[in-house]
């Protein structure tokens, strides 16, 4: 399988959330791995791999563990944050398209600011203190989806990742600027970056919807959708007879 798409689901209220994204690639028959402390929220779903994941604290990095575990199932892991949902309009045949898009060996993801713009200058300063090289312009990633496909610098990308992962558990910090810490790692790894191009291209962003959908509510929230849809459709008609 080359596309698993996994996610990190800690807290009874994000396994409700990310339990409306599982339902979402169910429909599409796509494999999946979410990370939880609430496993039974997902034992309904035939194609998701359930990673039970007890920890003390809440920790943003724990995201590489969904992203090791998918890894391990094919040879590109897509990380999608749990509060997020497929777009409900989105064409099928494009959705099907963007969830099978296969990606090159490395790390796709959307840089979040231009060149001179430092959001984390306190985890540069640690990676500098550690000796890691990287180009400071270009590791502050969108941490809410990217992929990581096979590359023979996963290894080490996964240890510096892990080094900040620890040393922020040391200091009882909750791992927020974790996209500049893996955006880090890639860069001291060598592992291949591609930026934004092929994640646009793949058209990932355009088809998931970065959003807080309670599960229990799904087929109430797409019923709703659908009636708009038909209200705007049956205006749009109206509108177009009048003007004939």
């Amino acid at each position: 399988m080359p596309n698993i798409f996994c996610t990190l689901a800690i807290g009874e209220n994000y396994a409700n959330l990310a339990a409306f994204l599982i339902a979402d690639l169910e429909v599409y028959r796509v494999p999946s791995v979410v990370v939880t402390d609430t496993p039974g929220v997902f034992k309904q779903f035939s194609h998701v791999n359930i990673v039970e994941h007890h920890p003390r604290h809440f920790s943003y990095h724990d995201k590489r563990l969904a992203l090791k575990e998918a890894l391990k199932l094919g040879n590109t892991a897509i990380f999608v944050d749990a509060d997020t949902a497929i777009w409900f309009g989105a064409d099928r045949r494009v959705v099907r398209q963007a969830l099978t898009y296969e990606f090159s060996p490395g790390v796709h993801a959307s840089r979040l600011f231009p060149a001179g713009h430092y959001e984390y200058p306190n985890i540069e300063l640690k990676a500098m203190q550690w000796g890691l090289k990287f180009d400071r312009n270009v590791i502050t990633y969108w941490e809410g989806l990217f992929a990581l496909s096979n590359d023979q610098h996963m290894e080490t990308f996964f240890v510096h990742w892990d080094r900040f992962a620890e040393e922020a558990n040391q200091r009882g910090y909750n791992g927020a600027g974790e996209g500049t810490c893996f955006g880090i790692a890639a860069e001291a790894a060598g592992l291949t970056r591609h930026y934004t191009t092929q994640m646009t291209q793949s058209m990932l962003p355009y088809i998931f919807w970065h959003t807080r959908l309670a599960y229990d509510r799904r087929k109430a929230f797409h019923f709703k959708y659908g009636i708009k849809e038909i209200f705007k459709g049956n205006l749009n008609l109206h509108q177009h007879c009048w003007a004939v």
